[in-house]
């Protein structure tokens, strides 16, 4: 008799978020099983239940990969390249998760949930901090002009956000990169504003 397919737990997360997307948050854990090839009891001995697979899939509550990188920084690289950097792994966390927002809200999440266990700084409110953190850090280095860094965030993460949430709700396509730079048109538009003055801080650097 062949043994149990023994699967990693990021395996199931992989096939339940496609599978979640592609079907919403109605699919079966059966089919979402299926696709790994294991059972369906199986699946739920690991996370419980479908809800806390869901939670799991799209890391519900918990803080963006991103974080650590935003909270780490900005180091001594010349900070155009580390504000391209930042866009191009935000922008990557965006284009995942935004077609998941459909799927969060059919599912019927309650505010508790999305908080997570830190109910104090829920997720989105410490990602913002932390941008806001990195902006200030980088006027104290030198590195930008002055100014409020909790608006440099803002509208930093903001522009990053934006074409996915409106792509979301007009049911279009964004584009690759590869296809057309809009990242790099935003990058370039943002340093712009926040770039220090002539004759002052670093340049950047």
């Amino acid at each position: 008799m062949a043994r149990p397919r023994q699967v990693l737990d990021e395996e199931i997360l992989v096939a339940a978020r496609a599978c979640f997307i592609e079907h919403g948050a109605s699919v079966s854990t059966e089919a979402i099983a299926a696709r790994l090839g294991v059972s369906g009891p199986a699946l739920l001995k690991r996370f419980g239940t479908k809800r806390e697979l869901l939670k799991a899939a799209f890391s519900v509550g918990r803080p963006p990969p991103w974080l650590p990188m935003v909270e780490a920084g900005p180091d001594e690289r010349e900070l155009t390249v580390q504000i391209r950097e930042l866009a191009g792994t935000i922008d990557a966390f965006f284009r995942e998760m935004v077609p998941a927002f459909a799927v969060l809200r059919e599912a019927g999440l309650t505010p508790e949930e999305l908080r997570g266990e830190n109910q104090q700084v829920p997720a989105p409110a410490r990602a913002s901090l932390a941008m806001a953190g990195w902006f200030r850090r980088a006027q104290e280095q030198g590195k930008l002009r002055e100014g409020d860094p909790s608006v440099m965030a803002s509208l930093f993460l903001a522009g990053i956000q934006h074409r996915y949430f409106l792509a979301h709700v007009t049911n279009q396509r964004v584009p690759t990169e590869a296809e057309d730079p809009w990242l790099e048109r935003m990058v370039d538009i943002f340093w712009r504003g926040v770039a220090p003055e002539a004759g002052h801080g670093k340049h950047g650097r």
